[in-house]
């Protein structure tokens, strides 16, 4: 982050954040709920990956590759941890049986949650070529990565998913993809990667992006569903949309039989995990963002950014409209569902809907710094939510 900025920049900035409250408050009804700031902790710059809750401790990750554990009601730092050299980039920590995983650009590490000592370290396999423009090998491109109680799943570029115990770091598994006649494989060169991953009952599901021009001028995405105890492919399921470059960013979520993505391109398919066909697809005419933002679940209802300046409701089992809140710009991160709201950001703002029918209760810039960015996706427990900004850690209460 950029410091020693002068100051009449920071009045400036101390007006615009006065402001875009004030529109804020003007827009919504007399009483509706105002952002509640309940701590601010500085850290040094800033991770892309969101915090994990865990009992009174919540962990935060930093630029530096530190992951930091904070009391939940304070912001006081309990115990700090060099995790890697490199920012931890993933798009969340995870804090499961007392190990707290954190992925970052070339490795994933397995920290002991009480005190921060290194148990493991995991390095994905470079088992791919170098893409001019995107990723090294085995690189860690903000992966969505999922637990249970014995292993973690971590998707990385390559393209390959990993199973590794939790609490010794032992692999289990990786899946790769296999080389397939006709595409940048059997030629010697496979560009592809996954990027997310979500574990439901004895399956893990993964989003994976495969480039069959060597160029990636030309794109296709897949579902996957792999044995969790051993790795098996059970099926793999081919989008029927295809585009240059990486076509999807997030993670899958299940709903029943359902297993629901989102696309860079703003497109959402639920394919039905018994079947392998595409139950049903949601998506605007000419939309105009890419949505980084995976789905978000609650309930019978998942909540996807459609690319066209607006938040959708949709009902998971059909894909039917519920609502649609305008929406300016586009997400920079995964969605957050509480028990009453829906909480974004666009990076420089963030929002808050009511997720039954949404109504804008909440807009309001970072408190506190010269740079506005909301660098993370939000996690959120027992009414307060977490998030990564430029160079702190922020807790608020839920509206």
């Amino acid at each position: 982050m950029n410091r020693g900025i002068p100051e009449f920049v920071g009045i400036l900035a101390a007006a615009l954040q006065v402001i875009a409250v004030s529109a804020c408050e003007s827009a919504t009804d007399p009483g509706s709920p105002r952002f509640h700031q309940l701590w601010y902790q500085a850290q040094t710059k800033y991770a892309n990956a969101s915090p994990a809750v865990s009992g009174n401790t919540v962990y935060f990750a930093t630029g530096l590759g530190e992951v930091i554990a904070r009391d939940v009601s304070t912001g006081a730092q309990k115990w700090i941890a060099r995790a890697s050299s490199q920012s931890v980039d993933g798009a969340n920590l995870i804090v499961r049986s007392g190990i707290v995983v954190a992925p970052s650009v070339f490795e994933t590490v397995g920290l002991d949650a009480q005190t921060g000592r290194g148990l493991w370290r995991y390095v994905s396999p470079l088992d791919t070529v170098d893409v001019v423009g995107y990723a090294s090998p085995g690189s860690l491109v903000e992966p969505h990565i999922d637990a249970d109680d014995d292993a973690v799943y971590i998707p990385a570029w390559g393209a390959t998913i990993s199973a590794i115990e939790l609490r010794t770091g032992t692999v289990r598994w990786v899946w790769r993809p296999g080389l397939m006649e006709g595409d940048t494989a059997a030629s010697g060169v496979f560009r592809s990667g996954s990027m997310g991953v979500r574990v439901s009952g004895d399956t893990v599901f993964a989003t994976v992006w495969h480039a069959t021009i060597r160029s990636m001028v030309n794109s296709e995405a897949w579902v996957v569903a792999l044995d969790k105890h051993s790795g098996q492919e059970f099926w793999r399921v081919k989008l029927p949309f295809v585009g240059a470059g990486v076509l999807i960013w997030a993670a899958p979520v299940v709903y029943k039989n359902l297993v629901i993505v989102h696309t860079l391109s703003a497109r959402t398919y639920a394919i039905d995990r018994n079947t392998q066909q595409i139950a049903w697809s949601f998506s605007v005419p000419g939309y105009t963002y890419s949505t980084t933002a995976g789905p978000a679940l609650s309930g019978d209802l998942v909540y996807v950014d459609a690319g066209d300046g607006a938040i959708y409701a949709l009902r998971a089992a059909e894909g039917s409209i519920v609502w649609r809140a305008p929406f300016s710009t586009e997400t920079n991160n995964d969605m957050l569902t509480t028990d009453r709201n829906l909480i974004f950001t666009n990076g420089a703002e963030l929002y808050v809907v009511n997720k039954a029918n949404g109504r804008q209760l909440l807009v309001t810039t970072q408190p506190h710094t010269y740079d506005p960015l909301f660098a993370s996706a939000p996690t959120a427990a027992s009414g307060r939510v977490f998030i990564n900004v430029a160079d702190a850690a922020l807790c608020f209460a839920d509206p």
